[in-house]
């Protein structure tokens, strides 16, 4: 069965086109019945920890029920066929992929097992959220290092791909050890130009020995599976992500992918469940909810037949339209770029007398769910799924027209 009939029987594929754009030939609709959401609230903070589709809620129940009959059953062949279906998903091998619990884990996992020195130091910028900086103090703090914040551009909403390439290059120093940056920021959901900062990178790596390389550190959690790209093939040499958000993954579970190029500079820390690779050794041991684990290849299964291009598109469009709308309120600052090159699906903004709490606040009480960044200025912000509906963003719209 090929994803065309696969779609058309489940009632997932429109049989006529009812939209000219690149996420045409989907039943949104019937997308959207796959999952169990609240059918009296809007929510577009879908994005923190994603609701299930049938079909990875049917393949958790399913190996749960296996190991309730024995215990024991721990079923390693399936572990294998999730690194694989990851691995294939973001064009990487399987052996190039560690199971972690998410991405804070991840992050913590890599940057503790970098081999690093007291002289050197790993430079972040001041988009990252706070936890990825924590995993990056932690692990300078141990061998003494130091942990550099820059900052890439001067506006989130008018960055570019030059003035970020151009910013980066100018910050990284002979003692630079990793850059860490973040694929969609949450912040200001700006979609960084990975592929232009793995360039700055690779050139300031000319010359250096193995211990010194500069290694490029992403935190893709808001990108895998909302943009249209193989996370592997960017040029980074680390990608650590959730699969519990975009994905629609189970709760609790995570890749970090390593380029094997550099996994002899990463180290475990902890015992692993896995010596399938050196890589893997990287992923946590001990037990785990193994019935989560398992059902990840049934969420990567769901959007590989979707079609990746259709989903991007769908949460472009989407995002598409609420910024478009955003931008007739008057009061509205849109902090996220117009320009779906530099974005994805997360949206920030501020309204005129109205905190990102408040707003927060204001629209839960017409039982709308949004949500704010949790950094410093705490802007409003939403995420576009594929299954939110452009009724839904039309009526978020309107409330908040009604609120200024």
């Amino acid at each position: 069965m090929d994803r065309r009939d696969f779609l058309v029987g489940t009632g997932l594929l429109a049989v006529t086109p009812t939209s000219a754009s690149a996420s045409q030939g989907v039943d949104w609709g019937a997308v959207r019945r796959e999952f169990r959401l609240d059918p009296s609230l809007t929510n577009l903070g879908l994005f923190y920890l994603a609701s299930n589709p049938r079909e990875v809620r049917d393949a958790i129940e399913r190996f749960k029920r296996r190991l309730d009959a024995n215990s024991h059953d721990l079923m390693p062949e399936q572990a294998d066929e999730v690194a694989a279906a990851l691995g294939q998903y973001i064009g990487g091998a399987a052996g190039d992929i560690a199971f972690v619990p998410n991405t804070t884990i991840g992050l913590s996992i890599v940057y503790g097992g970098l081999k690093l020195r007291a002289d050197q130091e790993l430079l972040l910028n001041d988009q990252d959220h706070s936890w990825h900086r924590q995993s990056a103090e932690l692990a300078a703090q141990r061998v003494g290092a130091k942990v550099r914040i820059g900052t890439l551009y001067e506006n989130s909403s008018t960055a570019t791909e030059d003035e970020i390439a151009t910013r980066l290059r100018n910050s990284i120093t002979p003692q630079t050890r990793a850059v860490g940056i973040t694929w969609v920021q949450s912040s200001t959901g700006l979609k960084m130009p990975v592929r232009a900062c793995a360039q700055v990178v690779a050139d300031a790596n000319k010359g250096r020995k193995q211990e010194d390389r500069c290694l490029l550190i992403v935190d893709g959690v808001h990108g895998l599976a909302a943009v249209d790209d193989d996370a592997a093939r960017l040029g980074a040499d680390v990608f650590v992500a959730g699969t519990h958000k975009w994905l629609f993954g189970p709760r609790g579970t995570g890749i970090a992918w390593v380029n094997p190029q550099v996994s002899d500079q990463i180290v475990p820390l902890l015992p692993s469940l896995s010596n399938r690779s050196q890589t893997a050794l990287l992923g946590p041991g001990g037990f785990h909810p193994f019935e989560h684990y398992y059902a990840v290849k049934a969420a990567v299964e769901f959007h590989q037949r979707l079609g990746r291009n259709r989903v991007a598109a769908r949460i472009t469009e989407l995002a598409t339209r609420f910024k478009d709308g955003l931008a007739s309120i008057p009061g509205a600052v849109i902090h996220t770029p117009r320009e779906p090159r530099m974005s994805a699906g997360l949206v920030c903004f501020d309204i005129a007398g109205q905190s990102g709490p408040q707003l927060v606040e204001r629209l839960s009480q017409k039982r709308i769910q949004i949500t704010t960044a949790a950094y410093r200025i705490p802007y409003a912000r939403i995420g576009t799924a594929v299954i939110n509906t452009q009724a839904e963003i039309d009526k978020t719209l309107k409330e908040i027209r009604a609120l200024t």
